[in-house]
């Protein structure tokens, strides 16, 4: 509060808040009849003298709505008309939501005059959803309140179990006028909801009869699991189109599983993750059953994002399945994803994850062997390092495998075969992994060589230290100054794509300098990653 209260006497303004939520069904889109009134929590409410004349707009007092969404203000005795303006945006957790086609404006909601010139004012103000029976009528005032409170609600799971985690602000961009269109962010065109990390916030689609998402609570929490591993955790994900079936990078398959998973395990004991949109958003584009997504899955495996979210998932939660006698929780999943798995020499994978979990000091035997049965559920082998070491599963082409090829330091060449019969440069036989180990701190140079077009980066516990993507002849090197007995990582990428074929690229690594000095190379009109 602030000193408003000197010439206040006793009067007192108090309510509650509440938005509109829209429950999602498994066929039929947003059910709009059954919407209910949830709390606004947490958010910063603001008490505003009020002047029909356009006289004084000075803020009163503030405070902070609790988890029931109520409010409270004393009210100075010579004040007699007021507002109250709820902001949405909450402290702990700090999240906001704004309009990213608007200058990033807060939104906010705001009551009608309220007289006040009895001791005691009651006021609850609810955030309506505007439908109006067939289409929006209304504002859609309860849209960024049922975001932020999605949201909200993830975050203080995490500190639930976990309460040292201190999260950084999170932007919230909601929009209606956020399309499935690639173009300017400013003008909606987000393309699809979607963390970003360049900003460090979400986009989260609100054209009408076309995709929203502020009600698809699983969609919210999947993003949300981006901007979790960006900020606490670690993700190496490269990005790109992804669905059912699809052979993808594992870095990938770790990210997207992550996230659906999370999904689940947030909204627990609802593992259906859906998606609606259409014309009144009476259409479910999307379903998918955690609890049953491996036996649908027609190319299981470690490079599967299904098969990764069933795996993390029935980590997760409770042993419901005969396979299934692992029950962590979500502590210990916050503890390998800012542990363990942030840590890895390798990439991010669910060998990473699993190998992390395995490693926790005083994990029985009877533990490893049930972790061994979930994985193997999903044709993925005992996992015995981040590096996959020993699987057998190759996804359809012998090429796949081994997951990491391991080099010597002025060795042999190695000689990769890749897959050109792919349609996007996600999927993993456009990429492959070797590992080795510096023997001393100095100077490596790593070439690559190709008929076909390729690009090589090299990571130190997923940092990116050195890139050369220069040159479409398939011909690039790169050099860098390596710390002494450190394990690096080299990615290897494939830029070609047709109806069927292979290609080769022999790779070499060896001690010295290109030119006498490290350097970084990369072709920015290469395709997007």
């Amino acid at each position: 509060m602030n000193d408003a209260k000197a010439d206040t006497k006793g009067k007192v303004l108090y309510g509650k808040l509440t938005y509109d939520r829209v429950p999602s069904t498994l066929e039929d889109g947003l059910n709009y009849s059954a919407l209910v009134h949830k709390p606004i929590r947490n958010v910063r409410v603001v008490l505003v003298e009020y002047s029909k004349e356009g006289g004084t707009n000075r803020e009163l007092a503030a405070t902070t709505s609790g988890e029931d969404g109520s409010y409270s203000f004393p009210v100075p005795d010579l004040v007699t008309r007021v507002r109250v303006r709820a902001f949405a945006e909450t402290t702990n957790p700090p999240l906001r939501v704004q309009d990213n086609t608007n200058g990033n404006a807060l939104y906010t909601l705001e009551s009608p005059a309220i007289t006040t010139t009895a001791a005691v004012t009651v006021k609850d103000l609810n955030a309506g959803s505007g439908w109006g029976g067939s289409s929006y009528t209304g504002a859609r005032a309860a849209a960024p309140f049922a975001s932020l409170d999605t949201l909200y609600a993830t975050a203080r799971a995490f500190m639930a179990v976990r309460p040292q985690v201190n999260f950084p602000l999170l932007p919230i961009n909601w929009s209606v006028n956020n399309r499935p269109e690639p173009g300017d962010k400013a003008s909606g065109q987000i393309h699809t909801s979607h963390y970003d990390s360049s900003v460090g916030g979400i986009f989260i689609l609100g054209k009408a009869d076309v995709d929203t998402d502020e009600y698809d609570a699983h969609v919210m929490v999947h993003e949300w699991g981006h901007y979790f591993e960006d900020k606490l955790a670690r993700s190496d994900s490269i990005g790109g189109s992804h669905g059912s079936g699809d052979v993808i990078d594992p870095r990938l398959a770790f990210g997207e599983g992550f996230g659906n998973a999370l999904s689940a395990m947030i909204l627990f004991p609802d593992a259906k993750y859906r998606d609606t949109g259409g014309a009144g958003q009476t259409r479910t584009t999307l379903v998918i059953d955690m609890e049953t997504n491996d036996s649908d899955d027609p190319k299981p495996g470690w490079f599967s994002e299904a098969s990764v979210q069933s795996v993390l998932y029935d980590f997760f939660d409770p042993p419901n399945e005969s396979f299934d006698n692992v029950a962590l929780g979500l502590g210990p999943i916050y503890d390998i994803m800012t542990g363990g798995q942030k840590s890895t020499p390798a990439v991010t994978s669910i060998f990473s994850f699993t190998s992390a979990l395995k490693a926790v000091p005083g994990t029985s035997a009877s533990t490893m062997a049930a972790i061994d049965s979930l994985t193997s559920q999903s044709r993925i082998d005992p996992i015995q390092d981040a590096f996959g070491t020993g699987e057998t599963n190759n996804g359809g082409n012998a090429a796949n495998l081994a997951v990491f090829r391991q080099m010597t330091v002025d060795g042999d060449s190695l000689t990769l075969t890749f897959l050109a019969d792919v349609d996007n440069i996600n999927r993993l036989g456009a990429n492959r992994y070797i590992r080795f180990t510096s023997p001393a701190a100095g100077p490596i140079q790593v070439s690559g060589t190709s008929g076909s077009d390729i690009g090589l980066t090299l990571l130190e516990d997923g940092k990116k230290i050195a890139v050369a993507d220069n040159d479409i002849t398939g011909t690039e090197q790169l050099s860098f100054l390596a710390k002494a007995n450190k394990v690096y990582v080299l990615t290897v990428q494939g830029f070609v794509i047709k109806s069927s074929g292979q290609y080769t690229a022999s790779v070499s690594i060896a001690s010295g300098d290109i030119a006498g000095k490290a350097r970084i190379v990369n072709r920015k009109t290469k395709a997007v990653r």
